[in-house]
């Protein structure tokens, strides 16, 4: 019980630092990764409410969606919904992350046409084998930058 009341005191420490609610319901990974990208990269995060996008780059502008994963699939959204960029980051057990893909969303998205990727009600799941591989292909210039 103690180490549950230690856990809910530090997501209450870490929403007043970061301004993300890190809930336990699922959404805390997704808070951890942007927090973790944040300080990884040249963006800087957004108001949660803002739609669509969660960070932009300092000195470009350049809107960005942040999904995070602690498993082997990442989650891409509808094209109502397509990020400016898309950054995918695989967080390990430590706390370090390792970028799976760093670029358009436009190209994520192109890449699921032609291939003929169904999606559902919610968007798509994205393997971090296909994602490392659409990865190799950004040219560097349309990459955010590391800090």
């Amino acid at each position: 019980m103690e180490e549950i009341r230690e856990l809910l005191a530090i997501t209450t420490k870490l929403r007043a630092k970061y301004g993300r609610k890190f809930t336990l319901d699922g959404k805390l990974v997704g808070d951890i990764g942007e927090v973790l990208a944040a300080q990884k990269y040249n963006i800087e995060l957004l108001p949660e409410s803002t739609s669509i996008h969660d960070a932009k780059e300092k000195g470009t502008g350049r809107l960005v969606q942040i999904k995070a994963s602690m498993k082997d699939n990442f989650y891409f959204p509808h094209e109502s919904k397509m990020p400016d960029y898309f950054l995918c980051v695989h967080i390990h057990e430590y706390g370090n992350i390792t970028t799976r893909y760093n670029g358009s969303g436009k190209y994520v998205f192109d890449n699921l046409i032609d291939n003929k990727i169904k999606g559902d009600s919610t968007g798509y799941v994205f393997s971090t084998k296909k994602l490392i591989e659409l990865n190799q292909s950004v040219d560097e210039t349309d990459r955010i930058k590391i800090r």
